[in-house]
C-alpha cells in the first residue's frame, strides 16, 4: 500500500483529496498518513477532526518522522513551485493541484527539474477524466479528418469560491497568491482541456474584464479565442453571473455535440440525433469523482514505474498558454505561438 502526505490542509484537501483517498475504490491501494500544515489554527483543527493523521508544520519535519511514497500538494499556487522542489529533494512521487505554478518563470524552472526526475509527477488536471469531455475527445477522434471545428466553453459563477476561513479566505482574488483572477483559477482547466482535445494552438487572443466585482483586484470575467490547425476554441468565464452554469458546444460540418449543463449531451451526426447521458458538470459529486479517477492513474503510474512525460508537458503548456492569454489581454494583441 502506498503511503502519502497532503501538503496544505485547506478546503480542497479536506473536501476532495482526502475523501477520495478514503473512498472504497482507493482505500486498499493507498493511505494518507500525514499532513503538512504551517498555519497553526488549521493544524489544530485538523488534529481534532482527523485523529488518524499525523500533522507537521514543515516538509522537513514530515520527512524527519515519516517514510512516504508521495506528496499531494494542495496549498495555494504561490507555494507550488517550492513544494515541488521539496518533493524532488526528498525523492518522492508528486501530485500537485492546478495551476502547476504561479507564473511562467516558475514553470520554466520547475519543468527543467521535472524533465530529469525519475519519479512520477502529475498535475491535478482532473477534468480530462469526465465522461463529458471524454465524449468530446472521442467525437473529435472519429470525425472526418478534413472537418474543421468550433469548440465553445461557457463557465458561469456568481463569485470566486472562498478559501478556508483561517488562511486568507479571498486568496483566489489575490494575484500574488493565485496568479490571477478567474482565468488563472477556473480558466486553467479549459486551457489544458482545449489542448488535450485539439492539440497545440497557433495563436491566442484574450480579453479580461471586471464586470460585477469591483472589489476584486483581478478580473472577474475573461474571453479567450484559441486558433488551432483545424479548429477554433472560445472560452468564456465569469464570476459575475446570476447562477452557476457550465455548458459547451462542438460543431463542424461533420456533426455536433451540445452540452447544456444538464445530465445529457445532444449528439448529431448526418441529421441523426442521439442523447448521451453524462454527469452534471456543475454537480460537486461529479467533481469529487474526477479526483478518484485522477488518483487511480497516479497510483498506477507509481506502481508500474511509469514516467509521466505527457503530464509534465501538459502542466508546463497550461501555464505557458495562461501567460500568453494575460499577455494578449495586456497588449490588446493576438499572440502567435511557437509550437516547435
Amino acid at each position: 500500500m502506498l503511503k502519502g502526505a497532503i501538503i496544505g490542509f485547506g478546503k480542497i484537501a479536506q473536501n476532495s483529496h482526502l475523501k477520495a483517498y478514503q473512498n472504497e475504490e482507493l482505500k486498499n491501494d493507498v493511505i494518507i498518513t500525514s499532513v503538512v500544515e504551517p498555519l497553526e489554527t488549521n493544524k489544530e483543527e485538523g488534529k481534532k477532526n482527523h485523529s488518524e493523521l499525523n500533522f507537521y508544520t514543515s516538509i522537513d519535519e514530515l520527512f524527519e518522522n515519516e517514510e512516504i511514497d508521495f506528496i499531494d500538494i494542495t496549498a495555494p499556487p504561490k507555494f507550488h513551485s517550492e513544494l515541488i522542489k521539496e518533493g524532488i529533494k526528498h525523492n518522492v512521487n508528486i501530485l500537485c493541484e492546478k495551476p502547476f505554478t504561479l507564473n511562467l518563470n516558475e514553470a520554466e524552472n520547475t519543468y527543467s527539474l521535472l524533465k530529469n526526475y525519475d519519479k512520477v509527477f502529475m498535475p491535478c488536471h482532473q477534468y480530462r477524466y469526465s465522461p463529458i469531455w471524454q465524449t468530446f475527445k472521442s467525437f473529435l477522434s472519429s470525425n472526418d479528418s478534413n472537418a474543421k471545428s468550433l469548440l465553445q466553453f461557457n463557465i458561469f459563477r456568481r463569485q470566486a469560491d472562498p478559501g478556508g476561513t483561517n488562511f486568507n479566505p479571498a486568496w483566489r482574488t489575490d494575484k500574488n497568491v493565485s496568479g490571477g483572477g478567474i482565468l488563472a483559477d477556473s480558466g486553467i482547466h479549459y486551457l489544458y482541456l482545449s489542448q488535450w482535445l485539439l492539440g497545440k494552438p497557433k495563436s491566442v487572443t484574450a480579453k479580461v474584464y471586471n464586470l460585477n466585482h469591483s472589489e476584486y483586484p483581478v478580473e472577474d470575467t475573461a474571453i479567450i479565442m484559441l486558433e488551432f490547425e483545424k479548429a477554433v476554441a472560445q472560452i468564456t468565464l465569469t464570476w459575475g453571473a446570476d447562477k452557476r452554469v457550465n455548458n459547451a458546444r462542438l460543431v463542424s460540418n461533420a456533426g455536433s455535440l451540445y452540452y447544456e449543463g444538464k445530465t445529457h449531451l445532444q449528439k448529431n451526426i448526418n441529421g441523426k440525433e442521439e442523447k448521451i447521458t453524462v454527469p452534471d458538470a456543475s454537480d460537486k459529486a461529479h467533481y469529487f469523482s474526477l479526483y478518484i479517477s485522477l488518483i487511480k492513474e497516479f497510483i498506477s503510474n507509481i506502481n508500474n514505474y511509469r514516467r509521466t512525460w505527457d503530464s509534465i508537458e501538459e502542466a508546463y503548456n497550461s501555464i505557458n498558454l495562461l501567460n500568453k492569454c494575460y499577455l494578449s489581454a495586456e497588449t490588446s494583441k493576438t499572440i502567435m505561438l511557437n509550437n516547435e
